[in-house]
């Protein structure tokens, strides 16, 4: 298998059709089907369904694109570090989980890049915890940015070593509860668990695939009877303005005026959270990726 019938794959997966394919990279549809093919033998499986409007993914064709992504992302970062800025744009790529330290550090590493080379290629992923993990082990991003429980730490720290993943610490925080300033509760100088539970829990990491023992220990689910299921911040600003809803995390707060109304408030007696930042073993940063590090760990250690 060759780097381009790699990139044949993935112009079809996101083009959805193999013709679509073959006129963004100029060459015959005869080409782009015989790569396909030949990974299909490869690897033994089926990954694309052929149908009348063109292909889909299947489950294994998903999981492979992923892979060949990562694969391309590595190359690309080694193009970066060994022959400049001159073949593409500098970038970073970070995920993190929700409500949590990094996106002004990252703002500050794009205004620097645009400020020095005018271009580049950046990305900032808000996601679950697994997904989180996935994407560092996986090398779609740079890092990853995390916090757990005191509860959790050994079960965390053993999944992050059997997935090659180093953790970096930052700080360590009381666990803090994210409320509009409309809420009942807003007032308070600190927030009762047991007043709190009266409220709609909106809870982002409620999936198959997802470890509860890294969140739920936080407020386990079997206290609340009002749970709200939410995949973006978005949506969880909108519950907590309309509905009441709380979520729980590190306390960090967005510095963007628009969310201004919403507050975070310490959880009285709650449980200490470790926060810190992830990558692969043996992932060498590159100058953009280290210097997101340092403003992290300089200036996002200590705001809140």
């Amino acid at each position: 298998m060759t780097l381009q019938q790699i990139r044949y794959f993935i112009s079809v997966a996101e083009s959805g059709s193999i013709s679509e394919a073959a006129k963004r990279l100029f060459t015959a549809q005869s080409s782009i089907s015989s790569a396909i093919k030949e990974i299909e033998n490869t690897y033994d499986i089926t990954a694309f369904i052929r149908e009348s409007t063109g292909v889909r993914l299947t489950r294994s064709g998903e999981e492979l694109l992923i892979e060949f992504k990562g694969i391309l992302s590595r190359l690309d970062y080694l193009d970066e570090k060994y022959n400049g800025s001159k073949k593409r744009p500098l970038g970073l790529s970070v995920s993190a989980q929700h409500h949590i330290c990094g996106m002004a550090s990252f703002i500050s590493v794009i205004n620097k890049l645009n400020e020095r080379y005018g271009s580049y290629h950046c990305g900032f992923y808000e996601c679950r915890t697994s997904e989180v993990l996935d994407r560092v082990e996986r090398g779609l991003d740079d890092l990853g940015i995390i916090f757990f429980t005191e509860h959790s730490k050994g079960q965390m720290i053993q999944e992050l070593r059997n997935r090659g993943i180093i953790f970096n610490h930052i700080v360590y925080q009381t666990a803090h509860a994210y409320i509009c300033q409309n809420h009942p509760l807003a007032n308070s100088q600190e927030i009762n668990i047991e007043e709190m539970i009266q409220y709609p829990f909106i809870s982002y990491d409620r999936s198959p695939d997802t470890n509860p023992a890294y969140t739920d220990l936080i407020i386990p689910n079997y206290q609340v009877k009002k749970i709200i299921h939410v995949s973006d911040r978005a949506a969880s600003y909108s519950a907590m303005r309309y509905c009441h809803g709380f979520a729980i995390g590190s306390g960090y707060r967005s510095f963007d005026s628009n969310y201004s109304d919403i507050i975070s408030l310490p959880v009285k007696n709650g449980v200490r959270l470790e926060i810190g930042w992830i990558l692969r073993q043996k992932h060498t940063l590159s100058d953009t990726a280290s210097r997101f590090v340092e403003l992290l760990m300089q200036n996002e250690a200590v705001s809140m």
